[in-house]
């Protein structure tokens, strides 16, 4: 291939792979591949030959051999590792693999530990031979590769293949002939281990990386198989043998290991020591609840209860009476069902699948009791046969408890609910036998409270409470009195009036065919500061379902503020000094006005309570009126469209009250001119705010019109002025419509007489409005009738040239 084909084919493969890409990003979830596609384990890749998009690129024989063989190793590799995550899933499954998967495993572990006394010495170990006693002397020899070590003055002696204590003896005789006084008992020898060797051991069989493998001489079986990574997906736990010499001398079960903390075949490697792993005997799925599951491997003649206690037992929530085996005949499955007394002579076979079921989430042997005892809930019908038991286990029956009218719902064997009603107190008094109770018997002890409506005294009125407004409900207690009710409450307010109130009590008596009947008590009386009643009476006692008023003294005033601001000398808050305190007396309080006051732009800003009701009607209204446009909620309304509304919100997210903000237009000049008349000169409520702008030069023009501007004020123009100002009306101006708001708040509107228009006068401050044509019923009526004259005008047109065509054929 040369150059030139390698770098289009290698664009052609980028361009794959970036449309791929792409697709899989814009379409994550429709992965489309072809039916006869079956060159591929993985969903959604498409081969090499199968192309959406790509380029025509002429590809040589060579070429397409070199495509399909890559193309064909991929999917060799894609199985590959399919296979090994297979194998690694089963290793995982299998009992005893964890001991294999702990990457902490210390090879070296033993190496600082006294020698064994079964450690037998080779070629390459370094001893330290000391003398003391009478004679005393230290040397350090190692073992040659015949197997001797040399002692000073001693000679050669042989110690290969020997273990500890015997080539202590022999070393010992050697120096002997030296030291005289190791055979008189005066010298000593000690010999130890200093310097260990290392072996090679060879790991065969199904493991998964079997080798020879470099340990110390101090390593033992479990060591070898730990750095051959264990047993593979079909290597046995059960049976690892130790060959040395070409004789098998050990055989190692892991299982033993795990199970008992120690294996008899775990024995000390030696040189060319030679570990086989063979295929698993017979291996058993294990499942449900038991504290260990995944596959076990068992031996010929271990029974269920051995494969159990590998699997740790049961765990808390397995139901143990009843195991279930799953295994394969000859030609099926089949079920099989083993009772407890029979795990240890049950067999079980490679392929069984053992299945540990939960327990029933049901109590055999419940009862329950509920209602007016001390310790509700559920008890055991062993223990508590009887009625008079369970209610003893129960810390008896609490005072309120209705003895002769105890419920029990029984439940039969249909499953339907039967009711028994019982006398406790003649059981008590031996006149009725003690009921016997039965599995999932509910025991019901009513209340006399339960049987009874809830007593409650309520309180409302001028009280210290948040709730005072809404009145505060209290649970009714005997010999309750009005003292009683108020200091609960929080005493009474400052503007309480001790001598209007009122208790309205219940009429229980009434005669249903009077017109006038009484429905209601009233009582009146008196309270001196201290809670004392007037009259000779130390108090009142209550009833159930009283209700006491407690009334505002009407001498009683709070503070009320308004506000002025603007072009006055002493702007701010100010407390209204009478009821009928007018805004010419506030004017004069805050010491007149500025020279730059402009009087004809005042203002009086009120909030206006509204209900609820009230509050809804008006957002109708508005909405209708098409001027919601501008209202996002309750409390965005557009000043200059609409007054201003204000809603105020409990904490539960309930509307408790809204105010709607009114620029109410006044007269300044003729108020200051005719102080306290009534005509002009308004009372002042408390929240109110007068607004005295400063002297305005400017006129503001909106609506339809050329160009919104704002021009200054000049005297000597008019209306129509102010419009060329602003470039003119447009064809949707509704010019007959248009009006003029005054700073003040006042509206005056174009007037219409014959032919004449005659439009408002402008002031400084003003905003003309010009608002759009709206079209009425019968404009778009005959806008439609002109539509559809126009578009059969055109078919018909359509229709003639068409019959003159086949008419000129």
């Amino acid at each position: 291939m040369n150059l030139s084909l390698e770098k289009a084919v290698t664009a052609q493969e980028k361009e794959k792979e970036t449309k791929a890409t792409t697709q899989k990003t814009a379409e994550p979830t429709q992965k489309n591949v072809p039916a006869n596609n079956r060159t591929t384990t993985r969903e959604g890749r498409l081969p090499a030959g199968v192309t959406t998009e790509a380029r025509a690129i002429a590809l040589t024989p060579e070429e397409t051999v070199a495509v399909q063989a890559e193309e064909t190793n991929r999917l060799a590799r894609e199985a590959e590792i399919a296979a090994d995550e297979a194998r690694a899933a089963i290793i995982r499954r299998t009992f005893g693999s964890s001991l294999f998967a702990n990457s902490k495993f210390d090879l070296t572990q033993a190496i600082n530990i006294a020698t064994p006394n079964n450690y037998v010495l080779g070629p390459g170990d370094e001893l330290e031979v000391v003398v003391y006693g009478f004679s005393q002397n230290i040397q350090k020899a190692r073992i040659n590769a015949d197997g001797y070590v040399v002692l000073e003055k001693s000679g050669v002696v042989s110690v290969a293949n020997l273990d500890m204590d015997t080539a202590t003896e022999k070393i010992k005789a050697a120096l002997s002939k030296t030291y005289a006084g190791i055979k008189t008992g005066n010298t000593f020898v000690r010999v130890s281990l200093t310097g260990f060797r290392t072996i090679k051991v060879k790991v065969t069989g199904e493991v998964v990386a079997p080798g020879t493998y470099t340990l110390t001489s101090f390593s033992n079986l479990m060591a070898a198989l730990h750095v051959s990574g264990g047993p593979n997906d079909i290597g046995t736990y059960r049976d690892i043998v130790l060959i040395r010499g070409n004789r098998e001398i050990a055989h190692f079960d892991i299982y033993e290991f795990i199970v008992k903390g120690y294996a008899s075949g775990d024995r000390l490697l030696q040189d060319q020591d030679v570990v086989q792993v063979g295929p698993f005997i017979s291996r058993v799925a294990v499942s449900g609840f038991t504290k260990r599951t995944g596959l076990f491997e068992v031996k010929p003649g271990e029974k269920l209860s051995d494969l159990l206690k590998f699997a740790g037992g049961f765990n808390q929530y397995a139901y143990s009476d009843i195991v279930k085996i799953y295994r394969n005949t000859s030609s099926e499955r089949r079920i099989v069902n083993v009772n407890k007394p029979d795990f240890p002579n049950e067999n079980v076979y490679m392929g069984d699948s053992l299945v540990v079921e939960k327990v029933l989430d049901r109590i055999e042997n419940v009862v329950t009791i509920t209602g007016a005892v001390f310790r509700p809930g559920e008890y055991s019908l062993d223990s508590n046969p009887t009625l008079t038991k369970l209610v003893t286990s129960a810390a008896g029956l609490k005072e309120e408890s209705l003895q002769g009218r105890i419920n029990i719902n029984r439940t039969n064997n249909d499953l339907s609910i039967s009711n028994i009603s019982v006398n406790y107190n003649d059981i008590l008094e031996g006149r009725a036998e003690d009921l016997k109770l039965k599995r999932l018997d509910e025991v019901i002890v009513p209340s006399i409270y339960e049987l009874t409506e809830q007593s409650v005294i309520r309180i409302q009125g001028a009280i210290n409470h948040e709730d005072a407004k809404e009145g505060i409900e209290l649970p009714y207690v005997k010999d309750m009195t009005v003292q009683d009710v108020i200091v609960r409450v929080g005493g009474l307010t400052e503007a309480a009036s001790l001598s209007r109130i009122e208790i309205v009590r219940r009429k229980r008596n009434i005669d249903p065919k009077q017109s006038d009947a009484q429905i209601a008590e009233i009582i009146q009386f008196n309270m001196r500061p201290d809670l004392s009643l007037v009259d000779s009476r130390e108090s009142i006692y209550l009833l159930p379902f009283d209700e006491i008023i407690v009334r505002t003294s009407p001498n009683y005033e709070k503070q009320t503020l308004v506000k002025i601001s603007g072009e006055v000398m002493f702007p701010g808050p100010y407390g209204l000094e009478y009821k009928d305190e007018r805004i010419s007396r506030l004017i004069e309080r805050a010491g007149g006005l500025t020279d730059l006051a402009y009087m004809n732009g005042a203002t009086l800003l009120r909030k206006t309570l509204l209900s609820e009701r009230q509050r809804k009607k008006r957002e109708e209204t508005l909405t209708n009126l098409n001027i919601g446009n501008k209202i996002k909620t309750t409390e965005g309304l557009d000043v200059t469209t609409a007054p201003l509304t204000t809603t105020t919100t409990t904490t539960e997210g309930e509307v408790a009250d809204s105010y709607i903000n009114e620029d109410i237009p006044i007269d300044l000049k003729k108020i200051l001119a005719n102080p306290n008349d009534i005509t002009y000169d308004l009372i002042l409520q408390d929240g109110d705010e007068i607004v005295i702008p400063k002297r305005l030069e400017t006129v503001r023009i909106e609506g339809e019109i050329l160009y919104p501007t704002t021009v200054k004020y000049n005297s000597g123009k008019s209306f129509l002025d102010y419009i060329s100002a602003s470039g003119g009306f447009t064809k949707k101006s509704a010019k007959g419509s248009a009006y003029v708001r005054y700073p003040n708040g006042n509206v005056d509107r174009t007037r219409k007489f014959m032919f004449m228009r005659f439009h408002p006068k402008v002031e400084p401050g003003s905003e003309i409005v010009i608002p759009p044509k709206t079209e009425t019923t019968t404009e778009q009526f005959n806008k439609l009738s002109g539509t559809i004259t126009t578009i059969s005008a055109t078919l018909g047109t359509i229709v003639t040239i068409i019959g003159l065509i086949r008419l000129t054929k």
